[in-house]
């Protein structure tokens, strides 16, 4: 059955398909986003027009197929603020996933309002400086910021005041169109282009596990571009516990985050993250500490199986520092979700990723080049747009 589309709709799903599937043969492209061989012919002409996507000749998966590949251009440049493990990045970028410029400033928790103004400016001007210097017409930008709400004037997690920053956007960056959304959004934008095409075909839980904590639900993002958070990562399981960086005491992303981990093996969690995917190689966890992990797994899983009651998913990704544990120890996060949930695992499939962990600004990139696709490629006009989510 087709789908009943808008244009912009429309051209959208083919540029999120592309995105997604790092690029396609035309038969293949009109198959995945459900049109007729001609649609597509009119729009990718409408599009190489524009210069958003380009063809280039490639041999046929079989023989007597089609030699043109469809892809995303690679002269489209989008930027990306991205604030992670107590960092914040900068970035510039292709859609493709190149990055062209990157920059790192500290910005540590707890850190006052002044200092984290401050800090944005620096990186802000540094970056629009470098795009300028070069000529670069930055088609996008998407700011990721933790516990994000365009309700509410600060973050209570990072004092980033939204009226001063769009301020400072205006000034520097007034031609492009800029996103501000919460960095859980950009973290499951990031995880989906991983995934590709058509891994999952519906909706999912998606939780990540680092330094910051928390979840959303994930519509198929070629097609609809939805996600919505979840805040599970300052549920407060605790009341008695360890006072966490949001203000509470005892919230989940107290028990479960990097800096937990890396209390646990009593290492620093920048080298932890620096690990990668390797930790559990590296360190000698002991007999205390991994029983203590799997304790921690365990509240995971519960507040997981918690949230599933809310919204009830049927498929859970969860990506983070436990993607890289045995199968094992996994196991613990499965068997509190089935204690929590109503009705138990009935039905439940759960993934876990890799941890993807101190690859900044990878997700925020993702974030900038997947808000220009569902502006359905349309070139930045005169004058900013302010995108909040």
């Amino acid at each position: 059955m087709r789908l009943i589309r808008s244009r912009r709709d429309t051209r959208s799903a083919v540029l999120g398909y592309l995105w997604c599937s790092g690029g396609s043969f035309r038969p293949d492209l009109a198959q995945g986003v459900a049109l007729t061989e001609a649609s597509i012919s009119r729009i990718i002409g409408d599009l190489k027009a524009e210069g958003v996507i380009e063809e280039t000749r490639r041999t046929a998966p079989y023989r007597g197929g089609p030699s043109q590949f469809v892809t995303l251009s690679n002269q489209i440049r989008v930027a990306a603020i991205e604030i992670s493990n107590n960092s914040l990045y900068s970035a510039v970028g292709t859609l493709a996933g190149e990055t062209l410029y990157s920059e790192r400033y500290d910005l540590p928790d707890g850190l006052g309002a002044a200092d984290v103004a401050a800090t944005m400016t620096r990186a802000v001007c540094d970056l629009a400086g470098w795009a300028k210097q070069r000529g670069i017409a930055l088609e996008q930008l998407a700011v990721s910021i933790p516990g994000y709400d365009p309700d509410l004037r600060t973050s209570p997690i990072v004092a980033v005041n939204v009226a001063r920053l769009d301020d400072l956007l205006q000034r520097e960056l007034p031609e492009t169109p800029a996103r501000l959304t919460n960095s859980m959004v950009a973290r499951a934008v990031g995880h989906r282009l991983e995934m590709g095409t058509g891994v999952l075909g519906g909706s999912y839980f998606f939780v990540f596990v680092g330094h910051g904590v928390g979840a959303a639900i994930v519509d198929e993002l070629a097609e609809s571009g939805d996600v919505e958070t979840c805040e599970i990562g300052h549920v407060v399981i605790d009341p008695g516990g360890a006072v966490c960086r949001c203000g509470h005491a005892g919230c989940l992303e107290t028990y479960v985050s990097t800096v937990a981990l890396a209390n646990i093996l009593a290492v620093q969690e920048s080298e932890l993250i620096n690990r990668g995917d390797r930790w559990p190689h590296d360190y000698r966890i002991s007999a205390p500490a991994r029983a203590e992990i799997r304790a921690r797994l365990g509240r995971l899983g519960l507040a997981i199986g918690n949230a599933l009651n809310l919204n009830r998913q049927r498929n859970v990704v969860i990506a983070g520092w436990p993607g890289s544990l045995p199968a094992e120890d996994r196991a613990n996060v499965l068997e509190a979700i089935g204690q929590s949930r109503l009705g138990g695992l009935q039905g439940i499939a759960l993934t876990f990723s890799p941890a993807s962990l101190g690859r900044e600004p990878v997700s925020g990139l993702a974030l900038a080049a997947f808000s220009f696709i569902r502006r359905s490629g349309e070139r930045r006009a005169q004058g900013r747009h302010l995108i909040t989510s």
